[in-house]
C-alpha cells in the first residue's frame, strides 16, 4: 500500500512539473534598460480592487475582442499604480494595442497613447499568460532593487500572443 501511494505521488509530481516546463515557469525573464516607443491602446478605464470581478469581466471583453477580430491588435493594458504598494485600489486601462488612431472602436472605447523615448525598465517572457506577469513583475522589481533603481508607478504590459508578455515600468 505505502510503494503504491509513493508511486502514485511520484507521478503526479512529475506531471505538474512537466506542466509547469511546458507553460514556461522555468524560463527566464530577459530585463533590459530601454526606452519606450509610441503605442495606441483602445479600452477602458479601470479604477476599482484588483481582484473585482469587473476587472476580469473587463479582461474577458478584451480578449474576446481580440478573438473575433472588432479589434485588431494584442492584448495591453496601462496600469497607473501598484495596489500592493499604498491602497487596494487599481487605477488602470485595459485594452488592445492597435496600429494607429484611426481604427473604428467599439462602444465604449476610447485611444490612450503611451509615449515615446520615455526611459524604462522591459521584463520580456515566453511563458503562458497565466504565469508570465507575477514572473515579470517579480524580476523586475528585484532588479531595480539590486541595482538601485527608481521605478514610477506606471507599468504598460502587452502580450503579444498567448505565449509572451512584454512588460515596462518607467524609471525616475
Amino acid at each position: 500500500m505505502n510503494k503504491r501511494f509513493l508511486i502514485y505521488m511520484l507521478l503526479v509530481i512529475a506531471a505538474m512539473i512537466g506542466i509547469y516546463a511546458y507553460v514556461g515557469g522555468f524560463k527566464q525573464v530577459d530585463i533590459t534598460k530601454t526606452t519606450s516607443s509610441q503605442i495606441f491602446i483602445a479600452g477602458k478605464l479601470y479604477e476599482g480592487k484588483p481582484d473585482a470581478e469587473e476587472l476580469g469581466d473587463l479582461f474577458q471583453e478584451v480578449g474576446q475582442m481580440v478573438e473575433q477580430k472588432k479589434i485588431v491588435g494584442e492584448p495591453a493594458g496601462i496600469y497607473y499604480n501598484n495596489p500592493e504598494k499604498k491602497s487596494n485600489t487599481l487605477r488602470a486601462f485595459i485594452g488592445v494595442a492597435i496600429a494607429d488612431t484611426t481604427v473604428a472602436l467599439p462602444k465604449g472605447y476610447k485611444v490612450r497613447i503611451v509615449k515615446a523615448g520615455q526611459p524604462v525598465l522591459q521584463g520580456t517572457l515566453d511563458a503562458s499568460q497565466m504565469i508570465a506577469p507575477k514572473k515579470i513583475y517579480e524580476a523586475l522589481f528585484a532588479y531595480a532593487e539590486d541595482h538601485k533603481i527608481k521605478l514610477k508607478n506606471y507599468f504598460v504590459e502587452r502580450y503579444p500572443d498567448r505565449e509572451s508578455a512584454v512588460i515596462q515600468v518607467g524609471l525616475e
